[in-house]
């Protein structure tokens, strides 16, 4: 078993059970667990009728640590995620109604989906991320989590708290870095993805410094920057590609405003600059 933690409530961790039969009784913690099984099964029993078979095709199932189950491993691999109970009753109540009827599992979209691939991603990294870079990383999937969990009842609406808000704009700033190279990425695609209206996105980032299009911007310029950051780069034409402009031209325009030199100078100086270190 390895786990992490960080000052925000969220534990990440990843474990093995082979043939291990276990009941946890009341009260075993005050979280909700938001699990992905990676192979093998679980058998869950919650009370004397319900009851649920969660294997790889289960996706992300919730729990509430609050109620009594009783569970069976067969070679049984999963990783999950604690999220402080409290938080969760604040931001998303309906989910943690849900969740101490029974365990459930989250349906199958857009956040869902991104929820599970930045899991994956922190567990496959965790030796490389350290202190703050790894707090931050739980932090966030803590973050996309509630989002996910708010949405059973619905599109997010525009009276959510500031919390929320700061939840659907970390989870906005992880899609667009995800998803930065595709050039028809824009506020509504965005949007749609997270299953929150434009208005919703907006004010999300409503005390940002930035807006939607702007950390877009940024962060489209940003990987395309550290792509120049080697002696043989690929061709402007291939890096406006790749970083989500549909042509050179206007690549090399928005690269300019930002940086004050042009793809081909900034990667010039880059190389004379490490031939001085």
């Amino acid at each position: 078993m390895i786990s992490a933690s960080s000052a925000g409530g969220a534990v990440l961790g990843w474990c093995t059970n082979d043939d291990t039969a276990a009941h946890f009784a009341q009260d075993n913690g005050n979280c909700v667990l938001v699990s992905l099984t990676l192979a093998g099964e679980a058998r869950l029993r919650q009370g004397p009728d319900r009851r649920l078979r969660v294997t790889s095709q289960s996706g992300l199932v919730v729990l509430d640590s609050c109620q009594p189950l009783s569970s069976l491993a067969i070679q049984h691999s999963m990783l999950y995620l604690m999220i402080p109970r409290p938080q969760v009753k604040a931001r998303a109540p309906d989910a943690l109604t849900r969740a101490e009827s029974s365990p459930f599992s989250l349906p199958d979209n857009a956040m869902t989906r991104l929820l599970t691939t930045h899991l994956l991603g922190v567990i496959k990294e965790q030796e490389a991320l350290a202190g703050e870079d790894l707090a931050c990383a739980l932090d966030t999937a803590r973050d996309m989590s509630l989002v996910a969990l708010a949405q059973l009842k619905g599109p997010l609406s525009l009276e959510w708290e500031a919390t929320q808000r700061q939840s659907l704009m970390n989870a906005a700033c992880r899609y667009i870095e995800l998803h930065a190279g595709e050039p028809r990425l824009n506020v509504d695609s965005i949007a749609h993805a997270l299953g929150c209206s434009r208005a919703g996105l907006y004010r999300a980032f409503s005390d940002h410094p930035e807006s939607v299009a702007e950390t877009l911007r940024r962060t489209r310029l940003e990987q395309a920057r550290a792509r120049l950051k080697t002696r043989h780069p690929p061709s402007i034409d291939q890096l406006s590609y790749h970083c989500g402009y549909l042509n050179a031209a206007s690549f090399t325009r928005a690269f300019k405003r930002q940086y004050g030199a042009s793809p081909q100078d900034w990667h010039r100086e880059w190389c004379e600059r490490q031939l001085l270190l």
